[in-house]
């Protein structure tokens, strides 16, 4: 009984060891992503909060692995400790990426996100791949070290006291921590996101989270969130808390300078696939940049993120006015949710052909289905269409040059007057490497640059999208429809895809934070408007009631989260999914009533998509 209790202590040390440093690193690694003095968690007391959290999942997995004997108890062990290994790299590898930690119902992104894989794996942490190898050694080692016994059936059930034991001990760090997240404070309040309770109830500012809990807490207390919300969804409160937003933050329509200087005129939307900042020069991007001096350009508008991925978050929001903040299903996947005053219906109804383009295939965030549902008559994926013949099967589409010279796509886009078109551009996408499927078949006018690889592959990426629209210019030249039609051009995100951050904000000239950062392009053209360089701060949201107002649409304020940027109800701040802000000089609000907005304003988002609000 010796030797055997002495084999089960040192094997669950080991055990315990394999499992808690990975919520060990995960806390470091979140303690650098997370500004704990803004949310007021300094103090030894979280760290605590986040130590029982972990300490009691370790406990209770210990408990459960010991309830086995034998093969079976070894087989648990594995199972935990190895599905806990790729829930960690997982995590720190998406909040490399994205800027924030995944949540349950971002696994339905899996499918779109494993084709960039090979970008993570290139840029992986190394403090997070010497602490998962280990865990890994370390489970190998404590099942080689069980084998003999588990074959002869003598590593045994461990005594019932033991395992009482750790389930006592588990829950009683866990209600400890718990009582240690302290008193919730009144919702609707700005103080709701900075405290530690609500943080915990709310469960929608994900770093914090992390911080606060662990590795274990977060990601169980995930799944469980996920259905708890569908099981207590209650539409008819949502919409009621909908409706005291509009009480409260509701007002009419005023024109202003710049209503109904675009009427009747074509409209093309430009959605320029991580065309940063700071490739817009004379070089990389002439015909953008000489767009950018020619027309409005906004030098204060940012792309925040919420659910999914980026690129879908700015499409989503440019043609709804909305983000896609949901607790359930990404946005393109949902189908009981109905957008009556998008971009597409909103022009359809004033007689307007509306199309959208891309070289993907439709089934890629499910744009075929969903951009009906979005309105558009038809979207035209330049990969089904070289499937179906329709296109040169030769030819890569996904380079924007060759999609945007084709006589095909640019009659589907102009045959019928007037027209609203929405373009995704996708040279620039990730990875900015020499395999790109897209820097294979275009020029390469920086080969002989002395810049570093990987900005020249962007930069020749950069380089190709801008031809495209140039080309797109000459044809609608050619074809006399240039002095009738506005350039809309847009960046979906900043260029997350490259592999230093560092080096981006230095270029882009701000603090390396994921919200700085995502200060992006945003360019109005017509060949008739009065160049202008605009400072007011935007965020993408605010750009389809913008739209409406120069095109003459009248439109109810109440029915998007954004605002006219050129109206006296503008608020002169963005706010992102944490509720956190930046405002500019013009902003008249205290912090306190931003705070307490930006809270109330993620709530509406969420709910009108949650309700279907606006369904017929």
């Amino acid at each position: 009984m010796k030797k055997y209790f002495n084999r089960m202590v040192i094997s669950n040390i080991l055990m315990f060891i394999s499992l808690m440093i990975l919520s060990i690193y995960m806390f470091i690694y979140s303690s650098k992503i997370v500004n704990a003095s803004l949310y007021g968690f300094t103090g030894m007391h979280y760290k605590l909060i986040w130590l029982g959290f972990s300490l009691s999942w370790v406990l209770w997995f210990l408990s459960l692995i010991n309830a086995f004997k034998g093969w079976k108890k070894i087989i648990a062990y594995l199972i935990i400790n190895m599905t806990w290994i790729v829930v960690f790299v997982v995590q720190i590898c998406y909040v490399k990426q994205l800027g924030k930690f995944m949540l349950f119902n971002d696994l339905f992104l899996a499918g779109e996100g494993l084709q960039y894989v090979k970008s993570v794996l290139l840029h992986l942490n190394p403090g997070m791949v010497v602490i998962a190898l280990i865990s890994f050694l370390i489970m190998v080692f404590t099942t080689l070290y069980n084998k003999k016994y588990a074959e002869e059936d003598k590593y045994a059930k461990s005594p019932k006291i033991y395992i009482i034991v750790l389930l006592i001990l588990g829950l009683s760090l866990r209600i400890g921590s718990i009582i240690g997240l302290g008193s919730a404070t009144s919702p609707n309040t700005w103080q709701e996101n900075y405290n530690a309770k609500n943080i915990y109830n709310n469960f929608v500012n994900q770093n914090a989270n992390m911080y606060l809990t662990g590795l274990y807490e977060y990601d169980i207390r995930g799944v469980y969130k996920y259905f708890y919300n569908i099981l207590t969804l209650d539409k008819s409160l949502l919409k009621k808390d909908i409706d005291q937003y509009d009480t409260i933050y509701g007002y009419k329509n005023s024109r202003n300078e710049y209503s109904g200087i675009f009427k009747d005129k074509n409209i093309i939307y430009i959605m320029m696939e991580s065309i940063d900042s700071w490739i817009i020069d004379k070089d990389t991007m002439p015909n953008l940049y000489r767009l950018k001096k020619e027309g409005l350009n906004f030098t204060n508008r940012y792309s925040p993120f919420f659910n999914g991925g980026q690129t879908i978050n700015s499409e989503f929001a440019l043609n709804t006015g909305l983000y896609s903040i949901s607790d359930f299903d990404t946005i393109y996947d949902i189908d009981d949710v109905h957008y009556p005053y998008s971009l597409a219906n909103m022009f359809k109804n004033k007689g307007y052909s509306v199309n959208s383009f891309h070289a993907n295939n439709s089934s890629f965030y499910n744009r075929g289905e969903f951009h009906k549902r979005l309105g558009y008559d038809h979207h035209y994926s330049a990969y089904d269409m070289q499937k179906a013949g329709i296109l040169d099967k030769d030819i890569n589409y996904y380079a924007d040059s060759n999609m945007l010279s084709d006589d095909t796509i640019f009659k589907l886009m102009s045959a019928d007057k007037p027209f609203l078109a929405f373009i995704t551009t996708y040279s620039a996408h990730l990875e900015y490497s020499e395999s790109n499927k897209v820097y294979v078949s275009v020029e390469h006018p920086f080969a002989d640059s002395d810049m570093n690889q990987e900005e020249q592959i962007y930069r020749t990426l950069a380089y190709d999208t801008d031809k495209a629209i140039g080309i797109l210019m000459d044809k609608l030249e050619k074809h006399n429809i240039l002095d009738d039609t506005v350039l809309v051009l847009v960046s979906d995100h900043y260029v997350y895809g490259y592999s230093d951050s560092d080096y981006v904000a230095l270029k882009k000239q701000v603090l390396n934070d994921r919200h700085e950062l995502q200060n992006t392009p945003f360019i109005i053209w017509s060949k008739d408007i009065e160049s202008k360089d605009i400072d007011t701060i935007l965020d993408t949201a605010d750009i389809l009631p913008t739209i409406l107002n120069m095109a003459d649409i009248e439109y109810d304020p109440k029915n998007y989260m954004g605002t006219d940027v050129f109206s006296a109800n503008h608020d002169h701040f963005v706010w992102f999914e944490d509720a956190s802000f930046i405002k500019d000089d013009e902003c008249l609000l205290s912090d306190e009533a931003i705070l307490t907005k930006s809270n109330l304003s993620i709530k509406k988002n969420k709910n009108i998509l949650l309700t279907d609000y606006y369904g017929k």
